[in-house]
């Protein structure tokens, strides 16, 4: 009986003793591992210079019955079993990993896929290298163009996250109507021109922290017989960047907060009219928040809403002192300012049919004096790979600027424009 115990106790100790030793090993390893990562990413290592040998390749590839290990275990030859061994030489290190092995195949034989002449048959590694210690390898200097077959046929790669990216589009779109003079319905002939540019600039550390600067231009020009003074104009024309930082809090839910600046780029004139009603700077409109952006998927559809309570400071200046009272602005002042709230509910560009893809942002701003309120809805018809038919509806309200009153819609004002043109995305 007692020599039963004392054989079972032997066992445990030995097993404890590889495993601690397999640990050992392990740890030595990922050592040479780290410091690849550290060289590829540029990172300081607080450790020295060492060496790694892929002698440890035979642990962490597939397990392979090699002819040494079972030989050595027969004839009762064993490698050095101390701390020191994992630093001495290759023969010493090489009867530490026997000894793994040989725990691998009594324990886990099922485990084992190959045997040696199979390996060598399928010239994985040389022929007079299996079950040898290998050549060492500086894991640093090396991690640039480590061989094909480290670790029989297991090729060490450190991909770097990537963090940052980018998407755009460019369109270049078109209308045109002509109708001859006797037309029995009467009517002019016209010709309009659009160009749109929409870039993204995306940070994710797929982790807490995002942000997003969108920079859109759109200007458009047409051609009117009626207006006898300008042989063409703009229709449309906008200037705007909006970023947005979040923040995660929970899945779904981050803190952010939130910039847009919006002006134009050319003035704008009325039908036989030298007096531009807008221009470049006039007006110009910033607005800054912090608040919740919340943003869940239901299937595939995406959208996001952001709520800034109290805490959206709004800002509009107007460069041209004949202009201040058209947008809101008391007279011999080129500038407004004021806190309030904020809402803003986008639908990111996504297909809604096969060949539609559907963009929406709706934005409320209040000081609980005078409100503001704008939605866009974009639908983009994809008619092939470059060609586009597009239709832009765009409402708006702005109670403070009283030069914009109209006796039939209010403060209220609509645009809608349908065009067909080449659009280019990345």
């Amino acid at each position: 009986m007692r020599t039963r115990i004392c054989l079972l106790l032997s066992a445990v100790v030995a097993a404890i003793a590889v495993e601690a030793q397999n640990s050992r090993v392990f740890d030595y390893f990922n050592r040479g591992i780290d410091k690849i990562v550290a060289e590829s990413g540029k990172v300081d290592s607080d450790y020295e210079e060492e060496k790694s040998n892929h002698v440890y390749s035979r642990m962490f590839s597939s397990p392979v019955l090699y002819n040494s290990v079972v030989a050595n275990a027969f004839s009762g030859e064993e490698g050095e079993s101390d701390e020191n061994a994992l630093l001495a030489m290759d023969e010493q290190r090489s009867g530490v990993i026997d000894k793994v092995m040989l725990n691998v195949y009594r324990e886990h034989p099922d485990k084992v896929e190959m045997t040696e002449e199979k390996l060598r048959s399928e010239q994985i590694v040389d022929r007079h290298s299996a079950g040898k210690a290998m050549p060492e390898i500086d894991f640093v200097s090396q991690s640039s163009s480590l061989p094909e077959n480290v670790a029989g046929g297991m090729s060490t790669t450190v991909v770097k996250p990537k963090y940052w990216s980018t998407k755009g589009a460019i369109a270049l779109k078109f209308t045109q109507n002509y109708i001859s003079g006797n037309w029995f319905q009467g009517g002019e002939s016209n010709n309009t021109m659009l160009g749109e540019f929409d870039f993204d600039l995306i940070y994710d550390d797929k982790d807490r922290i995002t942000f997003k600067t969108h920079f859109d231009v759109d200007l458009g020009f047409a051609t009117t017989k009626a207006d006898t003074l300008h042989s063409f104009k703009t229709n449309t024309d906008r200037l705007r960047i909006e970023s947005t930082f979040g923040y995660k809090l929970v899945k779904n839910l981050d803190v952010a907060a939130k910039m847009k600046l919006e002006s134009q780029s050319l003035p704008n004139y009325p039908t036989n009219s030298s007096d531009f009603v807008s221009n470049f700077m006039a007006p110009f409109d910033a607005n800054f928040s912090v608040g919740l952006n919340y943003k869940p998927t239901w299937e595939k559809f995406r959208f996001e809403v952001y709520f800034a309570p109290l805490s959206a400071y709004n800002y509009r200046f107007v460069r041209y002192g004949s202009l201040t009272s058209r947008y809101g602005i008391r007279e011999g002042r080129h500038h407004k300012e004021d806190f309030g709230t904020q809402l803003v509910v986008t639908v990111p560009s996504q297909k809604i049919f096969k060949i539609v893809d559907w963009y929406s942002r709706a934005e409320y701003y209040t000081n609980y004096a005078r409100s503001f309120f704008q939605w866009e809805n974009k639908f983009d018809i994809s008619l092939n790979r470059y060609l586009t038919a597009s239709l832009s509806l765009h409402a708006r309200f702005d109670d403070s600027a009283r030069g914009l009153y109209d006796d039939e819609y209010g403060y209220w004002q609509l645009k809608e424009l349908m065009t067909l043109g080449v659009t280019y995305t990345w």
